[in-house]
């Protein structure tokens, strides 16, 4: 194809519909100096004329700071030195961990150093030693453990002239200072990665900063989970609970007749053939897969608490044994008969085979949302559950709050610690009164449920901010003290979110999962740590925009899937000079693989890449986030293998055709979403598909020709829904041998949505139209 002269570039990007304009840092707020060894004092510095450096920062934001008035600056010769006191830990880090064998200061050393890599590209080295120089980062402990205010997680920060110390009671309260010093660092960027001198007291309000994680209902890898894991340590959350078994929500055996065939979900897969049926084939973990994530995620702080959700979602046992289910046409199919003696040894001996697993020193057994008219059957079985793990494991049960919606006799243990989900469910204020322990995760502002017509679709990060606290149980009215609790209450275990699939995976990728977290996790973060002292000091929008530059830049992440562009157009292969030269201007060559090779195509129309079967075009990007567009010419031959592949990528395919129709299909997560257009063979077809934030629109020869879609199956739901994909552009063609026959040319890639009018633009000017 014809090289696209650089004016029109410039004309594309000159168009009003990419007229973008970036929003302004705002200047970060300053404070009057206080001494920061005063245990009760905000959060404070001034700027004056004595030049004392600012309040940095950070999320959540710093309970104390006393400025200096220098820099220290990071550089080739800076070390991390650990103390060798307390490199291998202490017997404190334990006692203040809900898991056992939690990391010591050289696995957090370790994970630091990583990070400043990908941050600073400095490869800092790790060792050992009591005499840190100026250049280095001094990682020790030692801090007052008497001092409630410090919180067992809490840590003094010291940056000056002689370099950077982090003392902490615990290695996990060290780490959470490596965080704040890590977001110093990627907020610095613009100034050499030089920090303010200055020293800071820090800790947590609340012990438990927890996200909760629906795993069943859509099959997610690991590898995302351990991103998760990632982003929210980065933010300094402790807890993460994962949700491994769940199904959709079920009508009543009669108007639900093929309960069995529903999906479920159970993502523990035991080598036991007794529990091996259960896992599921799309997504499930072994032991050693669990063995090797949790010693990941103690690395980043992170405890694990698992969860196998009984007697209620418990689809994935009744549809192997049906006869354990309730035996009446007028309940859910998933709800496990408590008065069946199999049903209660089947509980036990799946958490035997399973509870060893984990590290946790708390399992959840879930109890929620089970037959109402079973409350003290219910209740005896949640005690029950509890004092086998207890003998079985000296482990302790957590339980999603259900007593209101459970009523009975028997009074629900008070070591059980409850985390409130919904007033329908369970009254939290009552629960505290009562002596139980209370996890804040109360819907639905605490609850995040993707394409859901009940709960948020994106948390308003705003209302969080602004209003939400872990005391706070009722967010329209705060002061009633009935319906919520002292911020200082000492049965308030903390608080956090939880994201569930409610709409199973149809409904939304993995890669639209994360962004969801990632932009909900900075604002319950600043919450559990400090709670309302720097929100109702700094504006939402001041703050905004520095958190949005942090969830950006956590080290470790992938799952972003925003590459960096210099424009607008991140990709564009024009095949010209006889190869896959990126002419973007940000060097992103593709390649060519096993036989793929550009040609003259004749016709007067330049050069274009001939593909077969067997050959590919790769890239050095996996896919992109919405927004975007992409696009190409695509001349396929007559005989093309079912299923052959335009793009893909780890996150997905798009098709030309797919087993049942000749019809560009798109893939995603293992889901298909058909079209109803055909690109015929041996002509040249332009076909480009672009996400906006709510859509994909897909275009044929310039015109947009379908929306993509997905059918809600939930019985309270059955219609169509729009569907927001993530592009795959790691390959043009397909590794697997599955490649599109035929001719491809002017391949681009936009770092933004497009539209019709567009489209034609860029498919009859920019790509040089083909008859």
């Amino acid at each position: 194809m014809r090289r696209v002269s650089v004016s029109i570039l410039a004309a594309i990007a000159a168009m009003g519909v990419v007229n973008v304009m970036a929003t302004p840092v705002p200047s970060k707020t300053e404070y009057t100096s206080v001494d920061a060894s005063s245990n009760n004092s905000p959060s404070t510095t001034s700027s004056g004329d004595c030049k004392v450096q600012p309040t940095p920062f950070v999320i959540p934001s710093l309970q104390q700071w006393d400025g200096g008035k220098g820099e220290w600056k990071i550089s080739k010769n800076t070390r991390l030195v650990i103390d060798p006191k307390y490199a291998k830990g202490i017997s404190l880090d334990s006692e203040h961990s809900v898991m056992v064998n939690p990391a010591n200061l050289q696995d957090y050393a370790a994970t630091f150093k990583a990070e400043i890599k990908e941050v600073t590209g400095l490869d800092v080295t790790v060792v050992v030693d009591s005499k840190p120089k100026k250049d280095d980062i001094f990682l020790t402990l030692g801090a007052d453990a008497k001092d409630s205010s410090l919180n067992q997680e809490g840590y003094l920060l010291d940056i000056g002239k002689k370099g950077v110390t982090v003392q902490a009671v615990t290695s996990r309260g060290a780490f959470w200072g490596t965080r704040t010093l890590l977001q110093m660092l990627i907020l610095a960027d613009e100034n050499d990665f030089a920090l303010p001198q200055g020293s800071a007291r820090d800790y947590p309000n609340y012990n438990e900063r927890l996200t909760m994680h629906d795993i069943a209902r859509k099959p997610v890898p690991l590898s995302d989970i351990k991103e998760y894991a990632t982003m929210t340590s980065f933010f300094k959350y402790n807890t993460q609970q994962l949700h491994f078994n769940d199904n959709p929500g079920l009508q009543t055996k009669k108007l639900m007749p093929d309960w069995q065939t529903k999906y479920s979900g159970f993502r523990l897969k035991s080598d036991n053939e007794k529990f091996a049926k259960y896992a599921n084939a799309d997504a499930s973990y072994t032991k050693q897969e669990m063995r090797e994530y949790q010693d990941f995620i103690k690395t980043h702080g992170v405890d694990l608490i698992p969860e196998i959700d009984l007697p209620a979602h418990s689809l994935a046992f009744t549809k192997h044994h049906p006869e354990w289910s309730i035996q009446s046409d007028t309940v859910r199919g998933d709800w496990l008969d408590l008065g069946n003696p199999e049903v209660q040894q089947f509980t036990k001996d799946l958490w035997t085979e399973f509870g060893g697993w984990f590290d946790a020193k708390h399992l959840s057994i879930g109890a929620d949302e089970y037959d109402a008219t079973k409350g003290d059957l219910a209740r005896a079985f949640v005690n029950d559950m509890h004092d086998f793990i207890a003998a079985k494991f000296n482990k302790t049960v957590r339980m999603w709050g259900s007593d209101t919606q459970l009523p009975g006799t028997i009074d629900i243990d008070t070591d059980i610690l409850t985390v409130h989900w919904d007033w329908t469910y369970s009254n939290p204020v009552d629960l505290i009164k009562r002596g139980h322990k209370v996890t804040n995760l109360n819907a639905p502002d605490c609850y995040l449920v993707p394409r859901s017509q009940s709960y948020e679709d994106f948390i308003d990060e705003q209302k969080v901010y602004e209003l939400w606290e872990p005391w706070v149980f009722d967010i329209l009215d705060r002061a009633n003290a009935s319906r919520n609790v002292d911020p200082n209450e000492p049965l308030l275990a903390g608080g956090g979110f939880a994201n569930w699939i409610d709409f199973l995976s149809e409904s939304v990728t993995r890669v639209e999962i994360y962004d969801r977290l990632s932009k909900a996790a900075g604002a319950y973060a600043e919450k559990l740590w400090t709670g309302a002292k720097n929100s109702d000091k700094v504006a939402y929008e001041h703050w905004a925009p520095l958190a949005k530059k942090l969830r950006e830049n956590i080290p470790g992440i992938t799952l972003d899937r925003r590459p960096e562009s210099k424009g607008q157009f991140l990709v564009s292969y024009d095949f010209e000079d006889g190869s896959v030269k990126d002419d973007s201007g940000n060097n992103y060559d593709g390649k060519l693989n096993n036989g793929a090779k550009v040609v003259d195509i004749g016709e007067g129309h330049g050069k274009a890449v001939q593909l077969t079967a067997d050959s590919f075009i790769t890239t050095p990007l996996e896919s992109i986030r919405y927004p975007y567009a992409i696009g190409m010419w695509v001349k396929p031959n007559g005989e093309q293998k079912a299923d052959a592949v335009l793009l893909e990528s780890g996150d997905g395919k798009v098709l030309i055709s797919n087993s049942t129709s000749p019809t560009i299909t798109f893939e995603q997560d293992g889901n298909r979403y058909n079209t109803q257009i055909v690109l015929p063979p041996n002509t040249w077809s332009h076909i480009a598909f672009s996400a906006d934030g709510t859509k994909t629109s897909v275009f044929y020869n310039m015109r947009r020709q379908a929306i993509v879609h997905y059918f809600n199956p939930r019985w309270d739901q059955l219609r169509n829904e729009t569907m927001l994909l993530t592009g795959p552009i790691n390959t043009i063609g397909s590794k697997s041998g599955n490649s599109v026959d035929g001719l491809i040319d002017g391949f681009f890639v936009l770092n933004r949505a497009s539209y019709g009018g567009e489209m034609a633009f860029l498919g009859k000017h920019y790509a040089n139209a083909l008859p």
